[in-house]
């Protein structure tokens, strides 16, 4: 993980970040089982700059605290209908993603 003790510095990291995964999901042309984004401006960013949505359903929450939204049609969104994940940056601990991952393709048991 690269930070720095400058918050100005590590806003702008965030930032690098959330456009190489917009450059990134605006390459994808196969329809996704499910996308998960994790903190709070990448998901907003992923949502609205990568995949176009104007409009989301919530559905509920995959784990507490992380919403599961259907994203829903409009003139510039992708991937209708596909689980959008918005998990954000302070929910969750190491093995969180990897769960949420293995839960929605159907691989995950509960111990």
């Amino acid at each position: 993980m690269v930070t720095s003790a400058n918050p100005a510095e590590n806003l702008e990291i965030g930032k690098k970040v959330s456009h190489a995964l917009i450059a990134a999901l605006h390459q994808v042309t196969s329809r996704p089982r499910f996308i998960i984004a994790k903190g709070g401006i990448t998901s907003h960013d992923v949502a609205q700059k990568g995949l176009g949505v104007a409009r989301a359903r919530v559905l509920g929450q995959l784990f507490p605290g992380v919403p599961v939204w259907r994203l829903e049609s409009g003139p510039q969104s992708r991937f209708e209908g596909v689980p959008y994940i918005v998990f954000p940056g302070n929910v969750g601990g190491p093995e969180s993603l990897m769960q949420a991952v293995k839960l929605l393709s159907g691989e995950y048991n509960n111990p």
